[in-house]
């Protein structure tokens, strides 16, 4: 009996690169609070916390100066080992992210990465200068906390009998981690796993991902888990 094949998914900030450069880029040029507190509390949306954030920047803050603001940025010293693992191994690697292109993309390419396929939202220029946020994958059918909707990009890109690997470390990572059969977390999302009964493996580098991936390779338990199959079989439904 053949394997399933295995699709991964990981986050970016916070995952790919230590520090949360969406957070990061609006603590430093723009402001972050009361908004981002309002935003987990409930008392304000995710796209229109994105509005008022990128409004927030001003002027005077570039497509090329949030480029370079990426590239001096670290990233996870593991992660291109795994990548290279992923692909020595055929498994299709994504990034997704509720963060944007803008700088999202200028780390993958200084890694060069260009052809890994990145889902997030997108920053808009206008004519003074000003930065408007747009969400290609909305998502009205989920009540999630993203506002590029991690959970239908998993469904969109992932054969139905296919198994599926979610890496992640905030709350923008717990729809897509409910969806998922192998799941890697550490910090919110992993007590958020650890609250819900969601199984998964902590980590703390993409080193232990690739350790972790390999036993379950060994063992042959790269598995549908049941409960993520039902919620994607029920979240077709809805879509």
């Amino acid at each position: 009996m053949t394997e399933p094949r295995l699709y991964i998914y990981t986050d970016f900030d916070g995952t790919i690169t230590p520090l949360d450069l969406g957070d990061d880029l609006f603590i430093q040029y723009g402001d972050f609070e009361p908004y981002h507190s309002q935003l987990i509390n409930g008392e304000l949306h995710i796209s229109e916390y994105w509005k008022i954030l990128c409004k927030s920047l001003g002027n005077n803050i570039t497509a090329e100066f949030i480029a370079k603001y990426a590239e001096s940025q670290e990233v996870d010293a593991y992660f291109m080992d795994f990548v290279n693992f992923c692909k020595e191994q055929g498994f299709p690697i994504a990034v997704v992210s509720d963060g944007f292109d803008t700088y999202i993309n200028p780390v993958l390419a200084k890694l060069g990465l260009s052809d890994i396929d990145a889902y997030c939202n997108t920053m808009a220029f206008d004519a003074n200068g000003g930065i408007v946020p747009i969400y290609p994958r909305a998502s009205e059918s989920c009540d999630c906390l993203v506002a590029s909707c991690k959970r239908n990009v998993l469904l969109a890109n992932t054969p139905p009998d296919a198994v599926i690997a979610y890496i992640g470390d905030g709350y923008t990572d717990f729809c897509a981690a409910e969806h998922s059969d192998i799941v890697f977390a550490k910090h919110r999302l992993a007590s958020y796993c650890f609250k819900n009964k969601i199984p998964h493996h902590t980590f703390k580098t993409f080193f232990d991902i690739k350790q972790i991936l390999k036993k379950l390779i060994r063992e042959k338990r790269i598995k549908v888990r049941h409960q993520a199959f039902l919620k994607r079989k029920a979240a077709f439904e809805c879509e």
